[in-house]
């Protein structure tokens, strides 16, 4: 261990509610998809090139950590990075863009949604990782019976679409 390293705190970890940095995001989607592209060239698969590019991305992540004076969670990072990836192929192969405009438009809603983070309550940002689970859908699909906050329970009828 060098001695400039004993000298340096451990970087501070941010909150689920606080974003990355501006900057540092830009450079780290900018790298991640240039890499993803170079093994693409290479002759990777592209699920195996994106695969490739998220590990190698969390990776370095891990490694400058003692560079920068925050942190976060690998799996924050790791989601991150394959977010990124997909934005970017989504808005390449779905919606026409050329790959420049849709590189740009990666990293600006990256950037929004690492802002955005301070604005969403921090219990559901906890939640994230199992996310709310859907009514069943049987039980959803032909609600009759409803009840007034302030009165009876009313119940409509499909047939009539009266209530009683």
């Amino acid at each position: 261990m060098s001695a400039d390293r004993l000298d340096r705190p451990e970087p501070r970890w941010l909150a689920e509610d606080q974003g990355m940095p501006g900057d540092f995001l830009v450079g780290f989607t900018e790298g991640l998809m240039d890499r993803r592209e170079q093994l693409l060239r290479d002759g990777h698969p592209p699920g195996r090139a994106q695969e490739q590019a998220v590990a190698e991305a969390v990776q370095a992540f891990a490694a400058g950590a003692d560079q920068r004076d925050w942190t976060v969670e690998e799996r924050r990072v790791a989601s991150l990075a394959d977010d990124t990836l997909g934005l970017e192929e989504e808005y390449r192969d779905r919606h026409g863009y050329q790959l420049e405009l849709a590189r740009l438009y990666a990293v600006c809603e990256v950037q929004e949604g690492e802002r955005a983070r301070q604005e969403i309550p921090l219990p559901w940002l906890r939640s994230m990782a199992d996310p709310p689970q859907r009514p069943d859908p049987a039980h959803e699909r032909y609600p009759s019976e409803r009840t007034r906050p302030d009165g009876p329970t009313t119940v409509r009828t499909r047939e009539a679409g009266r209530e009683r």
